[in-house]
């Protein structure tokens, strides 16, 4: 049975950096019992913050943005090897390595192709919000995002987290769409109990064929 344009339209949010469920999976079953890490991975507790969480202007990390839509770019043109690069390398780790990645992304792409969805474009809009902790930059970043199917076009608004330890110069990001915020928190290194993830949307058919 062919899945419907709006559950596809939402897939697709969670294709740029998608795998998180797989990734969480995998480190249950991988992780060994009381085994000590530096930075934390997918399904445990966050560093806990040992300063002040600081808001600042998204205007101060001006490849922030860039690097935001370059990871849209290059989903849009099925670079998925650079989408796996400016992805948070927790993430490609728990997801079995850079290779298995970029082949899962592929594969869902060809998948949702193959029933007649076809992505029009895909944009990252102005951080909602910038925070300072602990040596770490986090960002709320909204997407969106527009798919063309059998039943009409659709839209989905999204948003991924960036983070930058080294203050700005370059970010690597996680996709946000669809994902328990609470463990959304426990990917990142150090704790943000201020970080406002916003809700998450419906897709939305804003035209038909």
């Amino acid at each position: 049975m062919s899945r419907s344009a709006a559950s596809y339209a939402g897939s697709l949010s969670l294709v740029l950096l998608l795998l998180t469920v797989a990734c969480s999976k995998k480190e249950t079953q991988t992780q060994p019992p009381g085994a000590a890490t530096q930075s934390p991975v997918i399904g445990q507790s966050p560093i806990a913050s040992q300063a002040p969480e600081v808001p600042v202007s998204s205007g101060n990390y001006p490849r922030l943005l860039a690097q935001a839509q370059e990871v849209n770019d290059a989903f849009r043109r099925r670079d998925f090897g650079r989408m796996v690069d400016l992805t948070y390398p927790k993430i490609i780790e728990a997801a079995g390595g850079r290779d298995k990645m970029i082949a899962a992304l592929a594969k869902g792409i060809k998948e949702m192709e193959a029933e007649g969805v076809v992505v029009l474009s895909s944009n990252a809009g102005t951080p909602t919000q910038v925070l300072q902790l602990s040596g770490w930059i986090y960002a709320v970043v909204p997407t969106t995002l527009k798919v063309r199917a059998r039943d009409g076009i659709f839209q989905t608004d999204s948003h991924m987290i960036g983070l930058s330890s080294d203050n700005g110069a370059n970010w690597t990001f996680i996709d946000a769409g669809g994902k328990d915020h609470t463990q959304l928190r426990g990917m990142l290194p150090v704790r943000a109990d201020k970080l406002e993830l916003p809700v998450e949307k419906d897709p939305v058919k804003i035209s038909g064929n």
